[in-house]
């Protein structure tokens, strides 16, 4: 299995660092005030156990190989047939996305997205700038950010999946 890496974009790790600072902060705050209600320090728990889990479901990496595509997770991984799949670098792939359910910039970009140009997709991504769009043989989309994208489609190609156009 060949390894292909995501890095995390400076807006990425920007803002899990801000909130990350913010919630800290606020928890402090809250709990060395004597006349602070319990539940403003049970919500700061709640905001950094929601950061918590979204840190550990972010993508951390991609492997190819065996004619499959796994994407690694901080826990666990999904894995995915890549014969029948058609696999295109697209530069475009983030413009657009409406996210329907999942994480929009907490360590990832990672859930269920929705565009008018490439229909419901799931993304698994770190970093907007490095598109590739990986179309499933039953019909599912991926999109998806190899920090070096064009040996992630060769790799793809190798793998089972032929190249589509954008």
């Amino acid at each position: 299995m060949k390894t292909y890496t995501t890095s995390m974009s400076n807006t990425v790790g920007m803002l899990a660092s801000a909130t990350l600072a913010i919630g800290v902060v606020a928890i402090a705050i809250v709990t060395m005030r004597v006349s602070a209600t319990p539940i403003a320090a049970y919500l700061g728990m709640v905001m950094l156990l929601i950061l918590g889990i979204a840190f550990v479901v972010s993508t951390r990496s991609y492997e190819i190989g065996d004619g499959k595509l796994v994407i690694r997770q901080q826990v666990g991984s999904k894995t995915y047939e890549l014969r029948g799949a058609s696999v295109v670098q697209d530069a475009q792939a983030f413009r657009g996305l409406v996210r329907i359910f999942g994480n929009g910039g907490f360590f990832a970009f990672d859930g269920l997205y929705y565009s008018s140009r490439l229909g419901l997709v799931r993304s698994y991504a770190r970093n907007r700038s490095h598109g590739v769009v990986v179309h499933l043989a039953g019909g599912r989309k991926l999109v998806l950010s190899p920090d070096q994208p064009e040996a992630f489609v060769a790799a793809a190609v190798a793998q089972g999946a032929v190249v589509s156009s954008p």
